[in-house]
């Protein structure tokens, strides 16, 4: 039976890195950051909309684009006799027609990787390249997309953000089985996470392939591997997709202003996905000490 599982999270949450850890599971090989066709495909490119609703996007209004999206998916979910994998940043929203924009019919449920908004803006601030103050505020706007391409057609249709934690919630809430994937825990203890996610997924598994993944999902394999060949999903104003991969480089950055108004924001969706908003930026525990 086809359909389609969905990888979502907010932008510069881990999701790239999972999908390198899902492709491996699922062929036994480490995956190559630049081929990596079993978890591929994204849910707003722009070319594979257009040839499935026959009608070329640039033509349409963003309310017509969005009201024709869940008939993609479900052309998609049709047209495959295997589950397959999709990556989407759009929070979990109705269309202006008022229908999900992620068809239940068509789908078999949801990875949604999340990870502390404290780290995620300083990475979305350098995938941006715009100052960080600017995308903290990006992540407070409740009229929040991903900034388009500049001087050229965009290869992806805009993916509408959202605040934070209206996107963490919007996902968490979905009509159909969702698993929680951290970014920390990714980290911290990936062997039990990605077979966590073979798990949901009712993928078959063992100890070595759990493994396998592990390895290829290591993040200093990835930058090292950028390095070797780019990748073909880093934005031209980043100087590298794979930055630092940290936990906690956050509190080597932000100012305890900062660090504030982001708890302010979001700290109660922070604090359900057990994170510590008393955690401090390292500047302001040393000033507190």
């Amino acid at each position: 039976m086809g359909g389609i599982w969905w990888l979502a999270s907010y932008p510069k949450s881990g999701n790239t890195w999972l999908r390198v850890a899902l492709a491996t599971l699922l062929s036994g090989r480490p995956a190559d950051i630049n081929a990596m066709p079993l978890v591929s495909l994204v849910a707003n490119n722009r070319a594979l909309f257009d040839d499935a609703v026959g009608i070329e996007s640039t033509d349409l209004s963003i309310e017509q684009e969005s009201n024709l999206r869940p008939r993609v998916y479900e052309t998609w979910a049709a047209e495959t006799a295997q589950p397959f994998y999709c990556k989407a940043h759009d929070a979990y929203r109705m269309t202006p027609a008022g229908e999900p924009l992620f068809p239940t019919a068509a789908t078999l449920g949801a990875l949604y990787i999340v990870r502390d908004p404290r780290a995620v803006a300083v990475s979305f601030a350098n995938h941006l390249g715009e100052p960080i103050n600017e995308t903290i505020l990006r992540m407070h706007d409740p009229a929040a997309a991903a900034s388009p391409a500049i001087k050229r057609l965009p290869r992806q249709l805009r993916p509408w953000l959202g605040p934070w934690h209206d996107h963490v919630e919007s996902w968490l809430g979905a009509p159909f089985p969702v698993h929680l994937v951290r970014y920390e825990d990714m980290h911290s203890d990936p062997h039990a996470t990605f077979a966590a996610v073979a798990d949901f997924l009712s993928l078959s598994f063992d100890r070595e392939r759990i493994a396998t993944a592990v390895e290829a999902a290591a993040f200093p394999r990835l930058q090292a591997q950028e390095r070797a060949t780019g990748f073909n999903e880093k934005p031209i104003q980043a100087a590298a997709f794979f930055r630092e991969g940290r936990v906690d480089g956050w509190r080597r950055v932000l100012t305890a202003e900062q660090s504030s108004r982001i708890v302010a924001v979001h700290g109660a969706v922070m604090r359900r996905c057990s994170y510590d908003t008393q955690l401090l930026p390292l500047a302001a525990e040393r000033g507190a000490a």
